[in-house]
């Protein structure tokens, strides 16, 4: 059996911050009723996450690093990872129209979509790393 301390050691600091940041997406989603907590916890989200790419990127070199372990699983990552950016995007727009006074139906209808494609990225991250 794991203890708490041996669980937080099987996790580098990285897979922590993201299994936060899928936390926080859950909780800003569920409250995505109440702007002034769904709000700054979806952008809070969005700002860790792509700190997190550039990081990897920088220090890990991540596209030269996936191209020597390339295959079906990692292309599975890869292509998650660009939904996973492109949606983030395409929340924030139809959220600002939105904030805007703007209906957006496509926000809401995306929303699960990308909920998923986080947390396939996150489980292909485990998978392709360990």
């Amino acid at each position: 059996m794991l203890s708490e301390g041996d669980l937080f050691r099987a996790f580098s600091n990285l897979e922590l911050l993201s299994i936060f940041v899928c936390g926080l997406l859950v909780f800003g989603y569920l409250n995505r009723r109440t702007p002034r907590i769904h709000i700054p916890s979806m952008l809070t989200a969005f700002l860790i996450d792509m700190t997190i790419v550039v990081y990897i990127e920088v220090t890990r070199d991540a596209v030269a690093s996936a191209k020597k372990r390339m295959g079906a699983l990692m292309i599975v990552h890869i292509l998650l990872s660009l939904t996973v950016i492109v949606l983030y995007f395409g929340q924030i727009i139809t959220g600002l129209r939105k904030v805007k006074g703007r209906p957006s139906r496509w926000h809401g209808q995306a929303a699960l979509w990308f909920l998923a494609a986080r947390f396939g990225n996150l489980l292909t991250s485990f998978m392709v790393m360990h």
